[in-house]
């Protein structure tokens, strides 16, 4: 196959990923090389070389495509599947080459320089929770008053002493997949007095639990680079989307606000520590206009709002992925729909 040519454009995620398509059009709009692979790829169709021999080189090879991966502009870290290994190696086998792949395949990606959206490890470190709200919390921003914790009493004292109601909330985005079955979404859920009664089971995993906050409306804010695109859900439209909006798949959006000066320097700051280039963040406005942060994620999902919106975020992230790095954090430009 022949390259377009000029630098290409690496993608990483798996087969069936809706959400990069549009990136991948607007990439070709403009005449870009664009190569994307899975980690399922790999070892059979998809090769990793590294060498210091003959002058050194760095290449990743997929089918009869080539990329020299000095020469990437950037790379698009979405959600890639695990390494598929032969069936005929064993389980100890397959155990060793996965460990082998993990670290080698890992290496050098991570030595690849160039702009990540975002890099793996600066993804396992970011979706932290209790991290992201302790950094928040460092530059001025209020967040929910917060028990984590596996110990039944502490809970029960908790709700004992509590002023006002307290929600239940999954740490790791509250996805569950059962044998057979299709996954099933945890919401964020107000405690009821039914928690008294099972207050054992608090025992089995480290479990958060939250203040409430009496909310105007929400706002889910994606920052792709130095643009920020805020918008506004009014969750309290309706019952079912009253504690978390993603109770339904048609959401009440409200009219375009652009976010405060003070909380796009707070947010900056945030992203500026957690080195994220790219994020899906959530707040709470209460009625008299505080905004309250909830969570950074560093790979939400944001291809719902540009279709119910307009917005440009696919162009804004194949501007990014092309240019290039290295990214710095600097004026932001707030869009509007």
């Amino acid at each position: 196959m022949v390259m377009k040519p000029g630098r290409p454009v690496l993608i990483i995620t798996q087969d069936f990923d809706p959400t990069v398509d549009p990136i991948v059009r607007s990439l070709a709009e403009r005449d870009i090389n664009t190569v994307r692979i899975d980690f399922s790829y790999f070892p059979e169709t998809l090769s990793f070389t590294t060498s210091d021999f003959n002058g050194g080189r760095r290449m990743l090879r997929l089918r009869d495509r080539e990329v020299d991966l000095d020469e990437v502009t950037g790379v698009w870290y979405r959600r890639p599947t695990t390494f598929e290994f032969n069936d005929k190696m064993g389980e100890a086998e397959q155990e060793f080459a996965r460990n082998e792949a993990l670290n080698g395949i890992g290496g050098i990606l991570r030595a690849t320089d160039c702009l990540w959206i975002n890099r793996p490890d600066v993804d396992a470190v970011a979706e932290l929770k209790p991290y992201q709200m302790a950094l928040a919390k460092k530059h001025g921003m209020r967040v929910p008053k917060t028990l984590l914790t596996n110990d039944p009493q502490e809970v029960e004292d908790l709700l004992a002493n509590a002023s006002g109601p307290i929600v239940y909330k999954a740490l790791s985005g509250g996805v569950i997949t059962h044998p057979g079955g299709y996954p099933t979404g945890l919401l964020t859920s107000v405690v009821g007095e039914e928690i008294k009664e099972h207050l054992d089971r608090v025992r089995h995993t480290i479990c958060m639990f939250q203040e409430y906050i009496e909310k105007a409306y929400e706002v889910r804010l994606t920052v792709i680079g130095n643009t920020f695109f805020p918008v506004i859900i009014q969750s309290q439209d309706d019952d079912a989307t009253t504690v978390d909006w993603r109770a339904r798949n048609h959401l009440p959006y409200g009219d375009y606000r652009p976010l405060p000066d003070q909380v796009v320097k707070q947010v900056q700051a945030l992203l500026t520590d957690l080195d994220m280039v790219y994020a899906a963040l959530d707040f709470i406005v209460t009625p008299d206009g505080e905004h309250i942060f909830l969570e950074a994620n560093p790979n939400g999902q944001f291809m719902w709002m540009q279709h119910a919106l307009g917005l440009p975020m696919a162009n804004c992230i194949a501007d990014l992925l092309h240019t290039g790095g290295p990214f710095q954090r600097g004026d932001v430009t707030q869009i509007g729909y």
